[in-house]
């Protein structure tokens, strides 16, 4: 039998493994006194176990600390990304993040991130939620399964072999003079049975791989708010091949193509062009049409079209209740947005 395959598998996962177990325990992490500190939102593991238990890891960067702050306020798989690898939240984890490290109006506004809201991983239900919001301070998301998130089609996770697990994953901005920011990137655990597997398995999730990626998350942020990440492979290669660089047209196809302000921004600026949108130039954008549909005669719809649809029809203003009312009846409401 040739044992050279499998001998130089092992040796692969063993340098595999001694790489993750340096980056995640010997670079990264907090000092002994930041480590040993209790935080706010620990208090949310203690208050269901008996065995919290925290992995902590800090960095300082070279901005102040609502710099730092509004940037993890933009965290979450229907947001700005995990800010770690995404290449490996997908392709080991799964997850469907996509980093974007611009800063969004929409999700810089004072409800753009409240208590109960979800704090996704994905977008099939396993989710924390967003428990502690302290602007400029300190932003706590929580998960527990004897406290389930509120929100429909979420669930608390667990992984096999436990009855109940709980974590908090926590940022904390510490100001420090001369305009720097000590973050503060902490987990806090808990979980039910506390066997020996399940504390192995909590090592492995929390402190190795956990560890891999926090590590890496700090890494990032930084980078981004020093002003210092780069723009990935992939993206740059898209710039080129799509927006006529890779074969020169001598026509740009963005407006500020050949400018600093394009070279440094990676993702577009969602909302940016509200301020004078790009069809003004042509026309007036349409935000009210009286004349839609078309219904006289020779219209492709003239035998059916219901042509008092919007007769006294104004936009309905958003109900969670009749959301949850259209899910579990399955119904709409007759005359949706007219007047009554």
């Amino acid at each position: 039998m040739n044992r050279g395959p499998v001998i130089a598998l092992g040796a692969l996962g063993a340098a595999v493994f001694g790489g993750m177990l340096a980056f995640s325990q010997f670079t990264g992490k907090a000092t002994p006194e930041e480590a040993a500190w209790r935080y706010p939102g620990d208090d949310l593991i203690d208050a269901n176990y008996a065995n919290g238990y925290s992995s902590t890891y800090a960095t300082t960067i070279d901005a102040p600390a609502y710099a730092v702050w509004r940037l993890f306020k933009q965290i979450g798989a229907d947001k700005s990304g995990s800010f770690s690898s995404e290449f490996l939240e997908r392709v080991f984890a799964r997850l469907p993040f996509f980093n974007s490290y611009e800063i969004q109006e929409e999700f810089q506004q004072p409800d753009s991130m409240m208590p109960g809201d979800i704090a996704a991983f994905d977008f099939h239900g396993m989710s924390m939620e967003w428990a502690d919001i302290v602007p400029g301070k300190y932003l706590v998301q929580w998960v527990d399964t004897k406290n389930p998130p509120m929100a429909p089609g979420s669930y608390a996770f667990r992984f096999p072999g436990m009855r109940h697990f709980a974590a908090a994953w926590c940022f904390y901005m510490v100001p420090l003079n001369g305009g720097r920011t000590r973050l503060i990137n902490h987990w806090r655990i808990g979980y039910e049975p506390a066997s020996a597997a399940m504390t192995a398995l909590n090592w492995v999730n929390i402190e190795l791989i956990g560890g891999c990626m926090t590590n890496l998350q700090n890494i990032y942020v930084k980078r981004v708010l020093e002003f210092r990440k780069k723009q990935q492979l992939t993206g740059r290669f898209m710039r080129k091949a799509l927006g006529g660089g890779l074969i020169p047209t001598g026509t740009p196809a963005g407006r500020y193509d050949g400018t600093p302000l394009f070279d440094d921004t990676y993702t577009q600026w969602f909302r940016y062009g509200r301020r004078s949108p790009a069809v003004a130039e042509i026309r007036p954008p349409v935000t009210d049409d009286p004349a839609w549909p078309p219904t006289g005669p020779g219209t492709p719809w003239a035998e059916e079209v219901d042509a008092d649809y919007f007769t006294g029809w104004t936009e309905p203003e958003f109900s969670w209740e009749e959301q949850i009312r259209q899910k579990t009846e399955r119904t709409y409401l007759p005359g949706w947005g007219k007047e009554e």
